[in-house]
């Protein structure tokens, strides 16, 4: 690096680079897609227990729903 002309090291430096940054892109697309999935995945989780509370309260007391039963 800082000669006029290129050697082989720049040629293996830049190779090198190259390949680093694709093997992290690939790797941040894969933590990202990761995050989503389990992001969704427990948010669904939590909606569905959510309801399933809430309709145990409302069938098997005198509560309104989860809020009635916080609050009541």
């Amino acid at each position: 690096m800082g000669m006029i002309f290129k050697d082989v090291t720049d040629d293996q430096q830049e190779a090198m680079m190259e390949t680093i940054y694709v093997g992290q892109t690939w790797q941040f697309r894969y933590m990202r897609a990761k995050y989503y999935i389990y992001t969704g995945f427990w948010t669904l989780l939590a909606i569905g227990t959510t309801a399933t509370i809430d309709y145990i309260l409302v069938k098997h007391t005198d509560h309104n729903a989860i809020i009635g039963w916080l609050f009541g």
